[in-house]
């Protein structure tokens, strides 16, 4: 019996051992690297960048154009894209709304702000609702910003939203549609 015993131990320890050796040898788990963003923020830099610039004023010298040519049906049509482009900007800027649109202009340079910030990945912060302890988030906002050549006063306001919370998309649609039917009773 005490033969028995002893080998019973024996095994019993040597397997632990070998349990014990083979985990360390195995790898640490390494941690995924997040690069997470505020999208008003990166939207408020890119709409107040010469990036944008162009686009507008060849839409404002179409309008101006149809003006001259008192061209009606092409002056509301103009009109009411510079409503639809501007009501978009704002709901980028001051909700959480996707700006993917904008990060398509600037993706040959992402890998680039990867790289430096040591990420694996690029994601909105508004996106992430879970992470296990082997994600580590890293906020690359102001590098994304960067992209955009911000000047003083686009800083400026950029310091401003971060201090506010982002405004509900559904609360500003319903501010939106008052304010519609308002203009609608006017006329």
């Amino acid at each position: 019996m005490k033969k028995t015993w002893g080998k019973c131990v024996f095994v019993g320890v040597s397997i632990l051992v070998v349990c014990a050796m083979f985990l360390a040898l195995q790898p640490a788990p390494t941690k995924i690297r997040v690069g997470t963003y505020d999208s008003r923020i990166v939207a408020l830099a890119y709409h107040r960048s010469a990036l944008v610039a162009p686009s507008r004023q060849s839409l404002m010298d179409k309008m101006e154009k149809a003006k001259t040519e008192k061209n009606e049906k092409l002056m509301q049509e103009l009109e009411a894209e510079v409503v639809t482009d501007h009501y978009y900007d704002m709901l980028q800027v001051f909700c959480q709304l996707p700006i993917g649109d904008i990060l398509e202009k600037v993706k040959d340079k992402l890998p680039q702000v990867a790289q430096e910030a040591g990420v694996d990945m690029i994601v909105s912060q508004w996106e992430v609702m879970h992470k296990t302890p082997s994600v580590e988030i890293v906020d690359i906002t102001s590098s994304l910003v960067k992209l955009f050549n911000p000047d003083e006063q686009t800083l400026k306001f950029i310091e401003g939203t971060k201090q506010q919370p982002p405004i509900p998309l559904l609360e500003l649609l319903k501010k939106a549609v008052k304010e519609w039917r308002k203009e609608d009773e006017i006329e």
